[in-house]
């Protein structure tokens, strides 16, 4: 009987250790990653949680910028409490405190009901992503929720990281003046102080770093449509790709870093110089220094120029507004 009793001391000490570590684990929010990025949340905005129904939360707002919605698209009602997000034709609407997800007029329940979080609404990740057309695996071995979209839009840029800035254009971006071709695949505005800033200069050995306030690090590919050839070396020194910021107190074009560890001619790891004769197609990493913006950064654009045309685009400007 004695060894009864031990055995079920025992047994019982066992599970009342056991309890904290399983509600431990329930409650620790998985890793996100985006088409194998992983999701970062912007400084100053509410992370994803475990809520209550042990489900992950994520903003509405946050995760659809980054699955290639539009601010500009995403609305705020607050009087009837709900978020209206459209993308592609697609509309979505989020009702604070209800299960219920209503993805082009057809209800859709959810396994939780939407919350209002530090200004945020959120929802369950898998239903933002699923009703944005991407797909929502979960990885047990390494608690990660994979989430992958064919879209060509979404996670090409950091600029949602920027609360002061607004997405006015999806990657990727095409542009083209007199039969040069640009198209601008991916981009990410960065402080120079920052890790990624670091990183870039660690791997490149980028100019004028020493002087940088910000850069923007892009994916771009750039084509020769025209009769003659298009280049960029000692022969025409007048840029073709150009990026330009402005703050409350400056305005400028960025200035072209080159990198000291990439030296030849249309490489197609760092873009220093090169040459596109007609019908070439070149795809590479280029970085654009920014060195007068003492004040956050609140108009972004990019342009293409050749021989005195250019055709330029804003990807991001204004206030975020909130949602």
């Amino acid at each position: 009987m004695k060894k009864i009793f031990y055995f079920l001391g025992i047994l019982s000490l066992i599970t009342v250790l056991l309890i904290p570590a399983t509600i431990s684990a329930a409650g620790a929010v998985p890793t996100i990653k985006i088409n194998g990025k992983v999701f970062e949340t912007p400084a100053g905005e509410p992370k994803p949680y475990i809520n209550k129904d042990y489900r992950t939360m994520g903003s509405v707002r946050l995760v659809g910028n980054v699955l290639g919605v539009l601010d500009d698209n995403i609305k705020w009602d607050e009087k009837a409490r709900t978020v209206t997000m459209e993308k592609n034709k697609t509309v979505i609407v989020v009702t604070v405190g209800n299960a219920d997800l209503s993805v082009n007029g057809k209800i859709v329940t959810m396994d939780t009901v939407a919350e209002l979080k530090n200004g945020r609404v959120f929802i369950p990740l898998r239903f933002i992503a699923e009703s944005l057309g991407a797909k929502v695996d979960f990885d047990e071995k390494t608690r990660t929720i994979l989430i992958t979209s064919e879209d060509p839009s979404v996670g090409k840029h950091n600029l949602s990281a920027f609360k002061q800035l607004k997405v006015l254009e999806n990657f990727p971006i095409i542009l083209e003046a007199n039969g040069l071709k640009l198209t601008v695949h991916e981009a990410s505005l960065y402080k120079a102080d920052s890790k990624e800033a670091k990183d870039l200069h660690k791997k490149y050995k980028l100019q004028y770093f020493d002087r940088a306030k910000y850069l923007v690090w892009s994916k771009v590919t750039l084509e020769n449509k025209s009769k003659k050839t298009i280049r960029y070396d000692g022969l025409d020194l007048n840029p073709k790709i150009e990026w330009f910021t402005a703050t409350s107190e400056t305005s400028g074009k960025l200035l072209l870093s080159n990198s000291i560890n990439y030296d030849e001619m249309n490489s197609t790891d760092f873009l220093n110089g090169w040459v596109l004769k007609p019908g070439e197609t070149i795809a590479s990493n280029i970085v654009h220094i920014d060195f007068l913006s003492e004040k956050p950064i609140d108009t972004l654009a990019v342009s293409v120029v050749n021989n005195m045309v250019s055709s330029g685009v804003l990807v991001a400007a204004g206030e975020r507004k909130s949602s």
